[in-house]
Protein backbone atom coordinates (compact mmCIF):
# COMPACT_ATOMS: atom_id res chain seq x y z
CA UNK A 1 0.00 0.00 0.00
CA UNK A 2 1.42 3.43 -0.92
CA UNK A 3 2.04 6.06 1.77
CA UNK A 4 -0.58 8.33 0.14
CA UNK A 5 -3.27 5.63 0.35
CA UNK A 6 -2.17 4.66 3.86
CA UNK A 7 -2.33 8.29 4.97
CA UNK A 8 -5.83 8.68 3.56
CA UNK A 9 -7.02 5.57 5.40
CA UNK A 10 -5.40 6.66 8.65
CA UNK A 11 -6.81 10.16 8.34
CA UNK A 12 -10.32 8.77 7.93
CA UNK A 13 -9.82 6.40 10.85
CA UNK A 14 -8.55 9.11 13.15
CA UNK A 15 -11.31 11.47 12.11
CA UNK A 16 -13.86 8.82 13.04
CA UNK A 17 -12.23 8.40 16.44
CA UNK A 18 -11.34 12.03 17.12
CA UNK A 19 -13.37 12.08 20.33
CA UNK A 20 -11.07 9.40 21.71
CA UNK A 21 -8.11 11.72 21.10
CA UNK A 22 -5.69 9.21 19.63
CA UNK A 23 -5.14 5.85 18.00
CA UNK A 24 -2.45 3.40 19.09
CA UNK A 25 -0.68 1.29 16.49
CA UNK A 26 0.62 -2.14 17.56
CA UNK A 27 4.04 -3.24 16.36
CA UNK A 28 4.15 -6.91 15.36
CA UNK A 29 5.89 -9.32 13.06
CA UNK A 30 6.17 -13.01 12.25
CA UNK A 31 9.07 -15.12 13.40
CA UNK A 32 10.13 -18.32 11.70
CA UNK A 33 9.77 -21.02 14.37
CA UNK A 34 11.74 -24.25 14.34
CA UNK A 35 9.48 -27.22 13.67
CA UNK A 36 9.83 -28.65 17.18
CA UNK A 37 9.00 -25.41 19.01
CA UNK A 38 5.32 -25.30 19.97
CA UNK A 39 3.26 -22.31 18.94
CA UNK A 40 3.24 -19.67 21.68
CA UNK A 41 6.82 -20.08 22.81
CA UNK A 42 8.03 -16.52 23.25
CA UNK A 43 5.12 -16.00 25.64
CA UNK A 44 6.28 -16.29 29.26
CA UNK A 45 3.13 -18.29 30.10
CA UNK A 46 4.14 -21.14 27.78
CA UNK A 47 6.52 -23.65 29.37
CA UNK A 48 8.92 -25.18 26.85
CA UNK A 49 11.43 -27.95 27.51
CA UNK A 50 13.24 -28.62 24.21
CA UNK A 51 14.22 -32.12 23.11
CA UNK A 52 17.81 -33.07 22.27
CA UNK A 53 19.04 -34.34 18.91
CA UNK A 54 17.63 -37.54 17.43
CA UNK A 55 19.63 -40.13 15.45
CA UNK A 56 20.05 -39.51 11.74
CA UNK A 57 19.35 -35.77 11.70
CA UNK A 58 20.84 -33.83 8.80
CA UNK A 59 23.11 -30.81 9.38
CA UNK A 60 20.33 -28.29 8.68
CA UNK A 61 17.97 -30.13 11.05
CA UNK A 62 20.61 -30.08 13.79
CA UNK A 63 20.98 -26.30 13.41
CA UNK A 64 17.23 -25.75 13.24
CA UNK A 65 16.67 -27.72 16.44
CA UNK A 66 19.69 -26.11 18.14
CA UNK A 67 18.10 -22.68 17.58
CA UNK A 68 14.89 -24.01 19.08
CA UNK A 69 16.72 -25.43 22.10
CA UNK A 70 18.07 -21.97 23.01
CA UNK A 71 14.47 -20.93 23.66
CA UNK A 72 14.07 -23.15 26.71
CA UNK A 73 11.83 -21.69 29.40
CA UNK A 74 14.35 -22.29 32.19
CA UNK A 75 17.07 -20.07 30.66
CA UNK A 76 19.49 -23.00 30.52
CA UNK A 77 21.64 -24.19 27.64
CA UNK A 78 22.29 -27.84 28.57
CA UNK A 79 19.99 -29.16 25.84
CA UNK A 80 21.42 -26.71 23.29
CA UNK A 81 24.93 -27.99 24.08
CA UNK A 82 23.88 -31.52 23.17
CA UNK A 83 23.74 -30.39 19.52
CA UNK A 84 27.46 -29.46 19.63
CA UNK A 85 30.56 -31.61 19.38
CA UNK A 86 31.98 -32.55 22.76
CA UNK A 87 34.90 -30.12 22.49
CA UNK A 88 32.72 -27.29 21.24
CA UNK A 89 30.14 -27.87 23.99
CA UNK A 90 32.88 -27.41 26.61
CA UNK A 91 34.21 -24.22 24.97
CA UNK A 92 30.97 -22.51 23.93
CA UNK A 93 30.30 -19.32 25.97
CA UNK A 94 26.80 -18.02 25.14
CA UNK A 95 26.95 -15.64 28.11
CA UNK A 96 29.34 -13.37 26.17
CA UNK A 97 26.52 -11.77 24.20
CA UNK A 98 22.97 -12.26 22.95
CA UNK A 99 21.87 -11.97 19.32
CA UNK A 100 18.17 -11.24 18.86
CA UNK A 101 16.22 -11.28 15.63
CA UNK A 102 12.74 -10.61 14.33
CA UNK A 103 12.75 -13.39 11.72
CA UNK A 104 15.09 -16.17 10.56
CA UNK A 105 15.45 -18.11 7.34
CA UNK A 106 15.50 -21.89 7.15
CA UNK A 107 19.06 -23.19 7.60
CA UNK A 108 20.93 -24.06 4.42
CA UNK A 109 22.16 -27.62 3.93
CA UNK A 110 25.74 -28.90 3.79
CA UNK A 111 28.77 -29.08 6.04
CA UNK A 112 28.62 -25.31 6.53
CA UNK A 113 25.10 -24.25 7.49
CA UNK A 114 23.99 -20.61 7.33
CA UNK A 115 20.96 -18.88 8.78
CA UNK A 116 19.93 -15.38 7.73
CA UNK A 117 18.66 -13.26 10.61
CA UNK A 118 16.35 -10.35 9.79
CA UNK A 119 15.94 -7.38 12.12
CA UNK A 120 18.88 -8.58 14.21
CA UNK A 121 20.78 -6.78 16.95
CA UNK A 122 23.11 -7.65 19.82
CA UNK A 123 23.25 -7.33 23.60
CA UNK A 124 26.57 -7.47 25.47
CA UNK A 125 27.35 -9.65 28.48
CA UNK A 126 25.66 -7.13 30.79
CA UNK A 127 22.46 -7.20 28.76
CA UNK A 128 23.13 -3.75 27.28
CA UNK A 129 21.72 -3.16 23.79
CA UNK A 130 24.57 -2.44 21.41
CA UNK A 131 22.56 -1.79 18.27
CA UNK A 132 22.80 -3.31 14.85
CA UNK A 133 25.42 -6.07 14.74
CA UNK A 134 28.11 -6.42 12.11
CA UNK A 135 27.23 -8.00 8.78
CA UNK A 136 28.56 -11.36 9.99
CA UNK A 137 25.84 -11.49 12.63
CA UNK A 138 23.08 -11.09 10.08
CA UNK A 139 24.15 -14.32 8.48
CA UNK A 140 25.20 -16.77 11.17
CA UNK A 141 27.30 -19.70 9.94
CA UNK A 142 27.64 -23.03 11.73
CA UNK A 143 30.49 -25.41 10.90
CA UNK A 144 29.31 -29.01 10.99
CA UNK A 145 31.23 -32.18 11.86
CA UNK A 146 30.34 -35.83 12.31
CA UNK A 147 30.95 -37.29 15.76
CA UNK A 148 30.16 -40.95 16.47
CA UNK A 149 28.32 -41.09 13.16
CA UNK A 150 26.02 -38.15 13.93
CA UNK A 151 26.15 -34.55 12.72
CA UNK A 152 27.01 -31.98 15.37
CA UNK A 153 27.90 -28.27 15.36
CA UNK A 154 31.66 -27.71 15.58
CA UNK A 155 31.93 -23.92 15.14
CA UNK A 156 29.45 -21.20 16.06
CA UNK A 157 29.35 -17.72 17.64
CA UNK A 158 29.80 -17.39 21.40
CA UNK A 159 26.29 -16.03 21.76
CA UNK A 160 22.75 -16.89 22.76
CA UNK A 161 20.69 -16.56 19.55
CA UNK A 162 16.98 -16.02 20.23
CA UNK A 163 13.95 -14.20 18.76
CA UNK A 164 13.22 -10.72 20.08
CA UNK A 165 9.80 -11.94 21.24
CA UNK A 166 11.50 -14.57 23.41
CA UNK A 167 13.72 -11.91 24.99
CA UNK A 168 10.78 -9.62 25.68
CA UNK A 169 8.81 -12.45 27.32
CA UNK A 170 11.56 -13.64 29.68
CA UNK A 171 13.69 -10.55 30.29
CA UNK A 172 12.77 -7.18 31.68
CA UNK A 173 14.15 -3.72 31.13
CA UNK A 174 16.11 -2.28 34.02
CA UNK A 175 18.78 0.35 34.63
CA UNK A 176 22.27 0.10 36.07
CA UNK A 177 23.16 3.34 37.83
CA UNK A 178 26.70 4.54 37.21
CA UNK A 179 28.15 8.01 37.91
CA UNK A 180 29.19 10.91 35.76
CA UNK A 181 32.99 11.43 35.74
CA UNK A 182 32.72 14.02 38.53
CA UNK A 183 30.69 11.61 40.73
CA UNK A 184 28.01 14.26 41.24
CA UNK A 185 25.06 12.67 39.44
CA UNK A 186 23.82 9.19 38.55
CA UNK A 187 23.76 8.13 34.91
CA UNK A 188 21.38 5.23 34.17
CA UNK A 189 22.43 2.56 31.68
CA UNK A 190 19.47 0.51 30.35
CA UNK A 191 19.92 -3.28 30.28
CA UNK A 192 17.83 -6.38 29.72
CA UNK A 193 17.95 -8.84 32.64
CA UNK A 194 16.17 -12.17 33.16
CA UNK A 195 13.05 -11.85 35.28
CA UNK A 196 12.62 -13.98 38.38
CA UNK A 197 13.96 -14.55 41.87
CA UNK A 198 17.58 -13.82 40.90
CA UNK A 199 16.82 -10.31 39.59
CA UNK A 200 18.55 -8.53 42.48
CA UNK A 201 21.70 -10.67 42.20
CA UNK A 202 21.87 -10.18 38.44
CA UNK A 203 21.50 -6.42 38.77
CA UNK A 204 24.21 -6.12 41.43
CA UNK A 205 26.67 -8.31 39.57
CA UNK A 206 26.16 -6.33 36.37
CA UNK A 207 26.59 -3.09 38.32
CA UNK A 208 29.79 -4.29 40.01
CA UNK A 209 31.31 -5.18 36.64
CA UNK A 210 31.40 -1.45 35.99
CA UNK A 211 30.88 0.41 32.73
CA UNK A 212 32.38 -0.86 29.46
CA UNK A 213 35.92 0.27 28.64
CA UNK A 214 34.58 2.06 25.57
CA UNK A 215 32.69 4.46 27.87
CA UNK A 216 35.70 5.52 29.95
CA UNK A 217 35.33 9.24 30.59
CA UNK A 218 31.61 9.06 29.82
CA UNK A 219 30.50 7.23 32.95
CA UNK A 220 32.32 5.81 35.96
CA UNK A 221 31.66 3.94 39.18
CA UNK A 222 32.52 4.22 42.86
CA UNK A 223 32.12 0.45 43.30
CA UNK A 224 34.82 -2.15 42.81
CA UNK A 225 34.52 -5.35 40.83
CA UNK A 226 32.39 -8.27 41.97
CA UNK A 227 33.91 -11.03 44.04
CA UNK A 228 33.34 -14.66 43.12
CA UNK A 229 29.74 -15.61 43.75
CA UNK A 230 28.35 -12.21 44.74
CA UNK A 231 24.72 -12.78 45.69
CA UNK A 232 21.78 -10.78 47.00
CA UNK A 233 19.50 -12.38 49.58
CA UNK A 234 16.19 -10.61 50.27
CA UNK A 235 14.52 -11.35 53.62
CA UNK A 236 10.77 -11.45 54.23
CA UNK A 237 11.08 -7.99 55.83
CA UNK A 238 12.64 -6.55 52.66
CA UNK A 239 16.29 -6.39 53.79
CA UNK A 240 18.59 -7.08 50.84
CA UNK A 241 21.93 -8.54 51.94
CA UNK A 242 24.56 -8.06 49.22
CA UNK A 243 27.10 -10.77 50.01
CA UNK A 244 30.57 -10.56 48.48
CA UNK A 245 33.29 -13.12 49.05
CA UNK A 246 36.96 -12.36 48.52
CA UNK A 247 36.26 -9.23 46.48
CA UNK A 248 39.46 -7.55 45.31
CA UNK A 249 39.85 -4.02 46.60
CA UNK A 250 36.63 -4.12 48.61
CA UNK A 251 36.19 -0.89 50.62
CA UNK A 252 36.25 -0.77 54.39
CA UNK A 253 33.07 1.34 54.32
CA UNK A 254 30.50 2.61 51.84
CA UNK A 255 30.63 6.18 50.56
CA UNK A 256 27.60 8.24 49.55
CA UNK A 257 28.14 7.63 45.81
CA UNK A 258 28.39 3.87 46.47
CA UNK A 259 25.15 3.95 48.46
CA UNK A 260 23.44 5.92 45.69
CA UNK A 261 24.49 3.47 42.97
CA UNK A 262 23.26 0.46 44.93
CA UNK A 263 20.05 2.08 46.17
CA UNK A 264 18.93 3.32 42.76
CA UNK A 265 19.77 0.02 41.07
CA UNK A 266 18.07 -2.18 43.68
CA UNK A 267 14.95 -0.05 44.12
CA UNK A 268 13.81 -1.63 40.86
CA UNK A 269 13.16 -4.82 42.87
CA UNK A 270 9.78 -4.11 44.54
CA UNK A 271 10.35 -6.34 47.57
CA UNK A 272 13.50 -4.51 48.74
CA UNK A 273 13.13 -1.93 51.52
CA UNK A 274 16.65 -1.69 52.99
CA UNK A 275 20.12 -2.77 51.84
CA UNK A 276 23.17 -4.16 53.63
CA UNK A 277 26.55 -4.95 52.05
CA UNK A 278 28.72 -7.69 53.54
CA UNK A 279 32.25 -8.66 52.52
CA UNK A 280 33.27 -12.06 53.86
CA UNK A 281 30.24 -11.85 56.21
CA UNK A 282 31.35 -8.50 57.67
CA UNK A 283 28.81 -5.70 57.20
CA UNK A 284 30.25 -2.49 55.79
CA UNK A 285 29.52 0.82 57.51
CA UNK A 286 27.48 3.44 55.67
CA UNK A 287 28.01 7.23 55.94
CA UNK A 288 25.61 7.63 58.88
CA UNK A 289 27.53 5.02 60.89
CA UNK A 290 25.00 2.22 60.54
CA UNK A 291 25.27 -1.02 58.59
CA UNK A 292 22.23 -0.73 56.31
CA UNK A 293 20.45 1.98 54.36
CA UNK A 294 17.04 2.66 52.85
CA UNK A 295 16.41 1.74 49.23
CA UNK A 296 15.31 5.36 48.77
CA UNK A 297 18.75 6.70 49.72
CA UNK A 298 20.89 8.74 47.36
CA UNK A 299 18.28 11.25 46.24
CA UNK A 300 20.84 14.04 45.92
CA UNK A 301 22.35 12.05 43.00
CA UNK A 302 19.05 11.75 41.09
CA UNK A 303 19.38 11.85 37.28
CA UNK A 304 16.50 14.35 37.30
CA UNK A 305 18.90 16.72 39.17
CA UNK A 306 18.25 17.47 42.83
CA UNK A 307 16.82 20.94 43.35
CA UNK A 308 16.08 21.49 39.66
CA UNK A 309 13.46 24.06 38.70
CA UNK A 310 10.26 22.49 37.31
CA UNK A 311 8.65 25.72 36.13
CA UNK A 312 7.41 26.56 32.66
CA UNK A 313 8.91 29.61 30.95
CA UNK A 314 8.04 31.57 27.84
CA UNK A 315 8.03 34.96 26.15
CA UNK A 316 5.65 37.90 26.23
CA UNK A 317 7.21 39.86 23.39
CA UNK A 318 10.85 40.14 24.47
CA UNK A 319 9.97 39.75 28.14
CA UNK A 320 10.94 36.38 29.65
CA UNK A 321 8.07 35.18 31.82
CA UNK A 322 7.28 32.27 34.09
CA UNK A 323 4.02 30.62 33.08
CA UNK A 324 1.39 29.27 35.48
CA UNK A 325 -1.62 28.16 33.45
CA UNK A 326 -3.01 31.34 31.91
CA UNK A 327 -1.01 33.61 34.24
CA UNK A 328 2.48 34.95 33.49
CA UNK A 329 5.05 36.60 35.74
CA UNK A 330 8.06 38.55 34.38
CA UNK A 331 11.40 36.98 35.28
CA UNK A 332 13.56 39.50 37.11
CA UNK A 333 17.04 40.04 35.68
CA UNK A 334 16.08 39.59 32.03
CA UNK A 335 15.30 43.23 31.35
CA UNK A 336 18.36 43.67 29.14
CA UNK A 337 16.72 41.33 26.59
CA UNK A 338 13.90 43.82 26.03
CA UNK A 339 14.07 45.21 22.51
CA UNK A 340 16.51 42.55 21.27
CA UNK A 341 13.93 40.54 19.34
CA UNK A 342 14.18 37.25 21.24
CA UNK A 343 13.56 34.26 18.93
CA UNK A 344 14.29 31.24 21.09
CA UNK A 345 14.74 30.62 24.79
CA UNK A 346 16.55 28.11 27.04
CA UNK A 347 16.54 28.33 30.85
CA UNK A 348 19.15 26.49 32.90
CA UNK A 349 18.08 23.67 35.23
CA UNK A 350 18.09 25.84 38.35
CA UNK A 351 16.41 28.89 36.84
CA UNK A 352 19.54 30.99 37.39
CA UNK A 353 20.52 31.70 33.78
CA UNK A 354 18.68 32.34 30.55
CA UNK A 355 20.06 31.77 27.04
CA UNK A 356 18.20 33.60 24.30
CA UNK A 357 18.76 33.80 20.57
CA UNK A 358 18.03 37.37 19.55
CA UNK A 359 17.22 39.14 16.26
CA UNK A 360 20.84 39.53 15.13
CA UNK A 361 21.27 35.75 15.40
CA UNK A 362 23.58 35.74 18.41
CA UNK A 363 22.95 33.80 21.62
CA UNK A 364 22.89 35.97 24.74
CA UNK A 365 23.39 34.30 28.14
CA UNK A 366 21.99 36.39 31.01
CA UNK A 367 22.79 35.47 34.67
CA UNK A 368 19.80 35.89 36.99
CA UNK A 369 21.34 34.98 40.34
CA UNK A 370 24.23 37.44 40.26
CA UNK A 371 23.50 40.95 38.93
CA UNK A 372 27.23 41.70 38.86
CA UNK A 373 28.04 38.72 36.62
CA UNK A 374 28.70 39.60 32.98
CA UNK A 375 26.40 38.74 30.10
CA UNK A 376 27.89 36.40 27.49
CA UNK A 377 27.20 36.95 23.79
CA UNK A 378 27.95 34.09 21.37
CA UNK A 379 27.76 34.57 17.58
CA UNK A 380 25.51 32.05 15.85
CA UNK A 381 24.47 31.23 12.30
CA UNK A 382 20.89 30.36 11.45
CA UNK A 383 18.61 28.84 14.07
CA UNK A 384 20.41 27.99 17.31
CA UNK A 385 19.21 24.95 19.23
CA UNK A 386 20.16 25.17 22.88
CA UNK A 387 20.17 22.78 25.85
CA UNK A 388 21.54 22.96 29.43
CA UNK A 389 22.95 20.14 31.58
CA UNK A 390 23.25 19.76 35.37
CA UNK A 391 26.75 21.30 35.49
CA UNK A 392 25.57 24.57 33.96
CA UNK A 393 26.99 23.80 30.52
CA UNK A 394 25.08 25.28 27.60
CA UNK A 395 25.08 23.20 24.42
CA UNK A 396 24.48 25.00 21.12
CA UNK A 397 23.92 23.59 17.64
CA UNK A 398 23.74 26.10 14.77
CA UNK A 399 24.98 26.48 11.20
CA UNK A 400 21.94 25.39 9.21
CA UNK A 401 22.65 22.56 6.74
CA UNK A 402 26.29 22.36 7.93
CA UNK A 403 25.77 22.20 11.65
CA UNK A 404 28.41 22.88 14.28
CA UNK A 405 28.31 21.92 17.95
CA UNK A 406 29.66 24.11 20.74
CA UNK A 407 29.54 23.97 24.52
CA UNK A 408 29.67 27.02 26.79
CA UNK A 409 31.02 26.56 30.31
CA UNK A 410 31.93 29.42 32.70
CA UNK A 411 31.80 31.84 29.79
CA UNK A 412 34.24 29.84 27.64
CA UNK A 413 32.98 28.63 24.26
CA UNK A 414 34.47 25.31 23.09
CA UNK A 415 33.80 23.92 19.59
CA UNK A 416 33.36 20.16 19.38
CA UNK A 417 33.87 17.82 16.44
CA UNK A 418 30.96 15.43 16.72
CA UNK A 419 31.15 12.36 14.44
CA UNK A 420 27.93 11.88 12.44
CA UNK A 421 26.71 15.34 13.55
CA UNK A 422 29.17 18.06 12.60
CA UNK A 423 28.62 19.34 9.07
CA UNK A 424 25.23 17.64 8.80
CA UNK A 425 21.74 19.13 8.74
CA UNK A 426 20.42 19.07 12.33
CA UNK A 427 16.81 20.12 12.89
CA UNK A 428 16.51 19.29 16.61
CA UNK A 429 18.96 18.68 19.47
CA UNK A 430 18.73 18.06 23.20
CA UNK A 431 21.23 16.98 25.87
CA UNK A 432 20.41 14.74 28.83
CA UNK A 433 20.39 16.42 32.23
CA UNK A 434 23.37 14.32 33.34
CA UNK A 435 25.37 15.58 30.32
CA UNK A 436 26.22 12.07 29.08
CA UNK A 437 23.96 11.85 26.01
CA UNK A 438 23.20 14.15 23.10
CA UNK A 439 20.15 13.31 20.96
CA UNK A 440 19.70 14.95 17.56
CA UNK A 441 17.55 14.75 14.45
CA UNK A 442 19.99 14.51 11.54
CA UNK A 443 19.57 14.52 7.76
CA UNK A 444 17.38 15.99 5.02
CA UNK A 445 13.60 15.87 5.14
CA UNK A 446 12.29 12.41 4.33
CA UNK A 447 15.59 10.77 5.28
CA UNK A 448 16.00 11.97 8.84
CA UNK A 449 17.57 9.87 11.58
CA UNK A 450 17.17 10.25 15.32
CA UNK A 451 20.58 9.50 16.83
CA UNK A 452 22.21 9.52 20.26
CA UNK A 453 25.87 10.34 20.90
CA UNK A 454 27.77 9.84 24.15
CA UNK A 455 29.87 12.66 25.59
CA UNK A 456 33.33 12.10 27.09
CA UNK A 457 34.91 14.34 29.75
CA UNK A 458 38.53 14.91 30.75
CA UNK A 459 40.01 14.53 34.24
CA UNK A 460 39.12 18.17 35.06
CA UNK A 461 35.47 17.71 34.09
CA UNK A 462 35.77 19.56 30.79
CA UNK A 463 34.11 18.21 27.65
CA UNK A 464 36.75 16.18 25.81
CA UNK A 465 34.90 14.85 22.78
CA UNK A 466 31.79 13.18 21.42
CA UNK A 467 32.18 9.41 21.20
CA UNK A 468 32.10 7.87 17.74
CA UNK A 469 29.85 6.69 16.21
CA UNK A 470 26.39 8.08 16.90
CA UNK A 471 23.81 5.34 17.47
CA UNK A 472 20.49 5.30 15.64
CA UNK A 473 17.45 5.18 17.88
CA UNK A 474 14.47 2.98 17.02
CA UNK A 475 12.28 5.87 15.91
CA UNK A 476 9.71 4.66 13.37
CA UNK A 477 9.84 7.77 11.18
CA UNK A 478 10.87 6.51 7.74
CA UNK A 479 9.54 8.88 5.11
CA UNK A 480 8.01 11.20 7.72
CA UNK A 481 9.12 14.71 8.67
CA UNK A 482 10.63 14.57 12.15
CA UNK A 483 9.77 17.85 13.83
CA UNK A 484 11.24 17.61 17.31
CA UNK A 485 12.65 15.40 20.04
CA UNK A 486 12.66 15.85 23.81
CA UNK A 487 13.49 14.00 27.03
CA UNK A 488 10.67 12.33 28.93
CA UNK A 489 12.87 10.39 31.37
CA UNK A 490 16.59 9.90 31.86
CA UNK A 491 16.47 6.91 29.48
CA UNK A 492 13.65 7.79 27.08
CA UNK A 493 12.93 10.51 24.56
CA UNK A 494 9.73 11.35 22.74
CA UNK A 495 9.84 12.00 18.99
CA UNK A 496 7.31 14.16 17.13
CA UNK A 497 6.90 13.50 13.40
CA UNK A 498 4.38 14.81 10.87
CA UNK A 499 2.46 12.41 8.63
CA UNK A 500 0.35 14.97 6.74
CA UNK A 501 -1.33 18.33 7.27
CA UNK A 502 -3.59 17.00 10.01
CA UNK A 503 -1.78 13.99 11.53
CA UNK A 504 1.29 13.78 13.72
CA UNK A 505 3.01 10.75 15.22
CA UNK A 506 4.22 10.79 18.82
CA UNK A 507 6.61 7.99 19.78
CA UNK A 508 8.42 7.16 23.02
CA UNK A 509 11.89 5.83 22.17
CA UNK A 510 14.48 4.22 24.50
CA UNK A 511 17.88 5.95 24.29
CA UNK A 512 19.82 2.68 24.14
CA UNK A 513 18.63 1.99 20.58
CA UNK A 514 16.36 -0.89 21.53
CA UNK A 515 12.78 -1.06 20.23
CA UNK A 516 10.06 0.31 22.46
CA UNK A 517 6.85 -1.36 23.55
CA UNK A 518 3.89 -2.00 21.25
CA UNK A 519 1.92 0.95 22.62
CA UNK A 520 4.72 3.52 22.45
CA UNK A 521 3.53 5.04 19.13
CA UNK A 522 0.45 7.24 18.98
CA UNK A 523 -1.26 9.10 16.12
CA UNK A 524 -2.81 12.46 16.96
CA UNK A 525 -4.78 15.04 15.03
CA UNK A 526 -2.72 18.14 15.74
CA UNK A 527 -1.07 21.14 14.11
CA UNK A 528 1.91 20.71 16.46
CA UNK A 529 5.34 21.77 15.21
CA UNK A 530 7.43 21.26 18.33
CA UNK A 531 7.50 19.64 21.77
CA UNK A 532 7.94 21.05 25.26
CA UNK A 533 9.17 18.24 27.52
CA UNK A 534 10.81 17.68 30.89
CA UNK A 535 11.95 14.71 32.98
CA UNK A 536 10.73 16.42 36.17
CA UNK A 537 7.90 14.41 37.77
CA UNK A 538 4.43 15.77 37.11
CA UNK A 539 5.33 18.08 34.24
CA UNK A 540 2.85 17.80 31.35
CA UNK A 541 3.97 17.06 27.80
CA UNK A 542 3.08 20.01 25.57
CA UNK A 543 2.63 20.10 21.78
CA UNK A 544 2.99 23.58 20.34
CA UNK A 545 1.48 24.66 17.00
CA UNK A 546 1.08 27.97 15.21
CA UNK A 547 -2.20 28.82 16.95
CA UNK A 548 -2.63 26.27 19.74
CA UNK A 549 -0.78 24.77 22.69
CA UNK A 550 -2.02 21.28 23.59
CA UNK A 551 -1.33 19.05 26.57
CA UNK A 552 -1.02 15.30 26.02
CA UNK A 553 -1.97 13.22 29.05
CA UNK A 554 -1.04 9.83 27.59
CA UNK A 555 -4.43 9.14 26.06
CA UNK A 556 -5.74 12.37 24.56
CA UNK A 557 -4.95 16.00 23.73
CA UNK A 558 -6.53 18.89 25.62
CA UNK A 559 -6.05 22.60 25.01
CA UNK A 560 -3.51 24.13 27.40
CA UNK A 561 -4.17 27.42 29.13
CA UNK A 562 -0.55 28.48 28.58
CA UNK A 563 -0.56 31.50 26.29
CA UNK A 564 3.07 32.66 26.21
CA UNK A 565 5.26 32.19 23.11
CA UNK A 566 8.53 30.21 23.04
CA UNK A 567 7.45 27.87 25.83
CA UNK A 568 10.21 25.82 27.46
CA UNK A 569 10.98 23.89 30.61
CA UNK A 570 14.40 24.30 32.26
CA UNK A 571 17.08 22.23 30.57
Amino acid sequence: MSRAVLTAVLTALVAALVLAGCVRLPDSGDVTVPDDVPEGVGNAAVDYVPPGPTPGETPDEIVQHFLGAMRATSLQTSVARSFLTEATADAWSPEQRTIVYEDASRPTSGTSVSVDLQGSASLDDRGQWVGEPSGADRTVTFGMQQEDGEWRIATLPNALIVPLTWLEARYQRADLYFLDPSSRILVPTPVFVPSGEQLASRLVNALLEGPPDALAGVIGTALGGPGPGTTVEVSSSGLASVRMTGADGAPAALTEPMVAQLAWTLRQVPSIVRIRVLVDDVALRVPDGGTDFAVGAGQRYTPDVAGADAGLYGLDGDQVVEVDDAETEPVAGTEELLGTGVRRLAVDLFGTRVAAQVADGSVVVVPLDDPAAPTTRIPAEGTARMSWDFAGRLWIVDGGDRARLRVVSSGTVTPLDAPDLSGQRITAMTVSRDGSRLVAVVGPQGAQRVVVSRVRYDERGGVADVVEPAQDLAADAAGLTVLDVGWRSATEVVVLARIDDTLVQLQRVPVDGSPGADDDTTLLMSEAQRLVTSTAPGTPLLLVGPTLVEEYDGSRLVASEARAAGLTYPG
